[in-house]
């Protein structure tokens, strides 16, 4: 705040000692020094660092080590990098010897009305007739605490746990809802 109130009053004892026409390249300007009338020199700055940014690349500096010579972050040496149209290299050689695998979705635990058999999917009847269940009972619009109660009061057991829950009966119900 001081620097703009200091540079005011330049401005008026300045105004006050002689009135100046002011040009900016394309003639005269018929008043006299105003605050505004102060040149954006951040432009200036932003397409030096752009080009030395762009040249440090070219000679094989990494982003990190032309971060700290200039004294900015690494973003930014990448956002200058890239308005500058300059190819980044990827982080590291070793990222060029091997190639990325296509992701592939296994299954290791087999979703409630299922079983794995040589890793594909297979109906399990016993599990199938419970499952059948519960969408029946879901699509009549019981809650999730009413069939889970029911499956307990019926002695059908999960999987794994001892008895049915409120949140296990809503996953296969979600997992199994016809889109």
């Amino acid at each position: 705040m001081g620097s703009v109130s200091n540079f005011r009053n330049q401005v008026k004892r300045k105004r006050n000692r002689n009135s100046e026409k002011i040009g900016c390249g394309h003639g005269p300007i018929n008043h006299q020094a105003q605050p505004h009338d102060i040149i954006d020199i951040s432009l200036l700055v932003k397409q030096v660092v752009s080009q030395k940014t762009a040249e440090l690349y070219e000679k094989g500096y990494s982003t990190s080590a032309i971060a700290r010579q200039l004294g900015i972050g690494k973003t930014t040496v990448n956002s200058h990098l890239t308005a500058s149209n300059v190819e980044l290299r990827s982080h590291s050689n070793d990222q060029l010897l091997y190639k990325k695998k296509p992701k592939t979705r296994s299954i290791k635990t087999a979703p409630y009305g299922f079983c794995l058999v040589d890793g594909l999917l297979h109906k399990d009847p016993k599990e199938q007739s419970i499952l059948k269940l519960i969408l029946k009972w879901a699509k009549q619009g019981q809650g999730h605490c009413a069939i889970a109660r029911k499956l307990n009061e019926q002695k059908l057991k999960p999987r794994h746990a001892a008895k049915w829950s409120q949140p296990t009966v809503g996953y296969i119900i979600k997992r199994n809802q016809v889109q």
